[in-house]
């Protein structure tokens, strides 16, 4: 399709107060705030784990040295797809054009760029509990079934219950990630320091986390949470009423860029068509399911 002058009259005539043009506020990109953002210089790129040790075991004098086989963890691929955008005016609607719309589409072109990122980057959230979008251990990131490489017992990062957001069931999602195990079942030190919300639950994570006295009660106790969480509320989780906790320094999510968002602008010569175009290439996912908690919020049972 081409922009010519029959399809926009209105910015050909000059009368008009003002036309508008994509001049709404942008929402602010919150993904940089969550993934572990990195670049790339390949067509993919690939992360496996390989697993530590249990406990040491006693040993009697003499006694042979107990021995213990490292195990090869799961696999993680990310590859880079390609977007793309573009838009074609006249020459003519270039040259005519009143109000100066024209000459301002490209940056349009690099909103449209941004607000890709951040629809991509919330599918990780938004497909964290479907079937359909698996991780390395053939379970979605949040899920109350991960199995241990080592064949213990399977451990959960889910709310099974679905419970709501509430002081009390923030503690319980704090204390679940506390006590998530490595791949040879032993503890590791995960300890929430985000919270993730939709707009819809904005303010009653910010009631639990940041009132000075417990939210909830008639009693004087101190909020244990307030300064402990960090608050990301995210415009782009399409469920109002799933909520998440991270641990920034133990979370395996990820962003790859390839190409970031780049811009370019040619003419046709036989039809002198001003071309535009912005192109970027990226990934995202998980490599690990470890650091992170989610609960659908719903009330509902999930087995997945």
């Amino acid at each position: 399709m081409s922009a010519l002058r029959s399809g926009f009259g209105d910015i050909l005539e000059p009368g008009f107060r003002e036309i508008f043009d994509d001049k709404y506020k942008e929402i602010s990109q919150m993904f940089t705030q969550l993934f572990h953002v990195n670049t790339s210089t390949k067509q993919d790129e690939k992360d496996s784990a390989i697993s530590g040790f249990g406990l040491m075991a006693v040993t009697g004098e003499g006694g042979q040295v107990d021995y213990e086989d490292p195990l090869q963890m799961y696999d993680k691929r990310y590859v880079h797809l390609k977007y793309t955008k573009g838009f074609k005016i006249s020459e003519e609607l270039y040259e005519d054009d009143q109000y100066n719309v024209m000459n301002k589409k490209p940056a349009a072109l690099g909103r449209a760029a941004r607000r890709t990122a951040e629809n991509s980057a919330a599918g990780v959230f938004n497909n964290g509990f479907s079937t359909s979008y698996l991780g390395g251990d053939s379970k979605p990131l949040f899920s109350v079934s991960h199995p241990r490489a080592d064949g213990g017992t399977s451990q959960s990062n889910a709310s099974a219950t679905g419970i709501t957001l509430t002081e009390t069931n923030l503690e319980t999602g704090r204390l679940a990630m506390r006590g998530q195990l490595d791949d040879k079942g032993m503890k590791i030190e995960v300890m929430a320091d985000t919270l993730v919300v939709a707009p819809a639950l904005e303010k009653q994570a910010h009631i639990i986390v940041d009132s000075n006295l417990r939210s909830d009660s008639a009693d004087n106790d101190l909020n244990f949470y307030k300064g402990k969480l960090k608050i990301v509320v995210w415009d782009w989780l399409t469920s109002t009423t799933a909520w998440m906790l991270i641990d920034s320094r133990q979370h395996e999510i990820n962003w790859f860029w390839r190409v970031k968002p780049e811009f370019k602008q040619d003419t046709a010569f036989d039809t002198g068509m001003a071309l535009y175009k912005t192109r970027a290439r990226f990934s995202n996912g998980f490599s690990d399911w470890r650091g992170c908690w989610a609960s659908k919020g719903d009330g509902a049972a999930f087995a997945d």
